[in-house]
């Protein structure tokens, strides 16, 4: 009996010890298993970053061709604000229109930065949200999406500022012969509007937050758009806004076009010292070493240094999740 009972505890011992390795190396399966999941979830995806563009690309173009009330609302202000001011300014070459064009054009700018600006901070948050799921999932990277997001917006930005200028040109009697120059200048500051807004939505956790940031910021650009206070005036502490002002650069752009060139009669109503060219008027605001290739150069670097910060915000804001490892052996 003692016997038997040695031989039955030795077997239930072996069924043990096997049952115990049987266990080990279901663990051991599923650790493997669980590294594999983690793993990926550190990994990009395997498609090539040429072909996600090309696809993410194809997919923001048809988001944007899609909001077609969006679109009609935004022709509508276009051709709303071109009559508006056509029917307000008609310009002459009397001393009088001389700041008549100058605050025609401050106005241009001023509502094409609101336009671009306000639709970028209204829409953007709310598209990121979806794609921080899509982009920690690891469906594709961030640079991919973000260039494509940027260059979709481009071909509405050419359209609008098309529709919007073959209003006002005509209508106001700005300077014949330079309509492309303002077309191409107009267009790309609203590009630079937009991807500043791009820059705020990218930051912003809500729309909420994004909108509350906008008015401060297009109160700042006008503020120091060139005309209000002389950058020998501006305080230490507030130069550098000179610099990356939208406003500035894109007034400073539109009055280069338009008053290079131009000859004004001394005759009819004036404020203050007769002007006799457009030079003479661009000095007032000191803008007579100033060149059209300047503002084009530095709204092309504001455009590269906002998609650059809006590229790092998306980045740094998108959602994250706590990664499982493995269990220790």
């Amino acid at each position: 009996a003692k016997a038997a009972k040695k031989q039955a505890d030795a077997l239930e011992l072996a069924t043990t010890n096997e049952q115990n390795e049987e266990d080990k190396d279901s663990v051991k399966k599923a650790a493997k298993k669980m590294k594999h999941i983690v793993d990926r979830s550190h990994m990009h995806p395997g498609v090539n970053i040429f072909r996600q563009f090309k696809r993410l690309l194809g997919r923001a173009m048809q988001e944007t061709l899609r909001g077609k009330a969006a679109i009609i609302i935004k022709v509508v202000q276009q051709v709303a604000l071109g009559v508006i001011y056509g029917g307000i300014y008609t310009l002459g070459d009397n001393q009088a229109s001389i700041m008549d064009r100058f605050g025609l054009l401050s106005l241009i700018v001023i509502g094409a930065t609101n336009m671009a600006m306000a639709g970028t901070i209204r829409s953007f948050p709310k598209e990121k949200a979806i794609v921080s799921n899509e982009l920690a999932s690891s469906m594709y990277r961030t640079g991919p999406y973000f260039i494509a997001k940027a260059l979709s917006e481009l071909p509405l930005i050419g359209v609008f500022n098309a529709i919007f200028g073959a209003i006002i040109y005509p209508l106001t009697k700005l300077q014949p012969g330079k309509f492309k120059t303002f077309l191409g200048l107009t267009s790309l500051h609203s590009i630079a509007s937009e991807a500043f807004g791009l820059v705020i939505g990218s930051i912003s956790p809500s729309s909420d937050v994004a909108l509350a940031l906008f008015p401060p910021i297009i109160v700042l650009n006008i503020i120091f758009d060139g005309k209000n206070i002389s950058e020998e005036n501006t305080p230490a502490a507030l130069r550098w806004v000179n610099k990356i002002g939208l406003i500035k650069w894109g007034f400073s752009g539109l009055a280069l076009n338009e008053f290079e060139g131009l000859e004004f009669s001394t005759k009819g109503p004036r404020r203050g010292p007769v002007t006799k060219t457009g030079e003479e008027a661009l000095a007032r605001f000191g803008l007579d070493d100033m060149k059209i290739s300047d503002v084009i150069g530095a709204q092309t670097k504001l455009i590269a240094g906002c998609w650059l910060l809006s590229f790092f915000g998306l980045a740094l804001t998108r959602q994250k999740y706590e990664v499982m490892h493995s269990p220790r052996k």
